[in-house]
C-alpha cells in the first residue's frame, strides 16, 4: 500500500469509527495500529521538550483552539486553548489561576457534548503581557482520553499531507 492509500484508509476508518459506524475486527485492529504508529511517530518528530522539566511529552500536542471554561472556588474564566493533547492543554490568561487546587475544566469538543474534567496548573509563564498556563488533566479517565485523542487525530489527519517527515518515518 502506498502512502496516499495508507493515509486515505486511516482517515476513512477514523471517520467511520467517530460516527460509530460498524467496522470489521480486522479494520479496527488495522486502524488502532495505524493510529498508534502515526501518533507516536508524530510525538517523536515533534520532540517537544518541556521547559520546566527535562523530559519529553509522551503525547502529541496540536495548536488547535477549543473553547474551555475554567472554574474554581471564587474564580472562573472562559477562553480558548492554544494547544491541546491527551495529557492536557495550554491557554493564554490575563493572570494565572489564583488557586492551588484542582480546577474544573469544561472543554467544548465536537461530538458528545461538553467534556467536563478536572485539571491542575502544570506551568505558567509570561507571554506578551499575558500568562501562558499549561494545565494537566487530573485523571486519565477513558472518556477524556478518547475524546481528546479523537480531536487530536482529526487535526493530525487534516494536516498530515504537510508532515512529510512524519510520513517518511512511518515508511508508508
Amino acid at each position: 500500500m502506498d502512502r496516499t492509500e495508507w493515509v486515505n484508509q486511516l482517515e476513512a476508518l477514523h471517520h467511520r469509527i467517530r460516527e460509530r459506524e460498524p467496522v470489521s475486527e480486522a479494520d479496527l485492529a488495522w486502524y488502532r495500529a495505524g493510529r498508534a504508529a502515526l501518533l507516536s511517530t508524530a510525538v517523536e518528530v515533534q520532540a517537544v521538550a518541556l521547559a520546566s522539566e527535562a523530559r519529553r511529552r509522551s503525547t502529541i500536542r496540536i495548536a488547535r483552539p477549543a473553547q474551555v471554561l475554567l472554574e474554581a472556588r471564587g474564580w472562573s474564566v472562559q477562553t480558548l486553548t492554544v494547544d491541546l493533547g491527551a495529557g492536557g492543554f495550554a491557554a493564554l490568561l490575563e493572570a494565572p489561576p489564583p488557586v492551588e487546587e484542582w480546577i474544573r475544566a469544561t472543554l467544548l469538543l465536537p461530538g458528545d457534548g461538553p467534556l467536563i474534567t478536572t485539571v491542575a496548573v502544570a506551568d505558567a509563564r509570561p507571554v506578551s503581557g499575558l500568562v501562558r498556563v499549561a494545565f494537566r488533566f487530573s485523571e486519565p479517565a477513558e472518556e477524556v482520553q478518547r475524546r481528546v485523542e479523537d480531536y487530536v487525530m482529526d487535526s493530525v489527519l487534516e494536516q498530515l499531507v504537510f508532515w512529510d517527515d512524519v510520513l517518511e518515518k512511518l515508511r508508508v
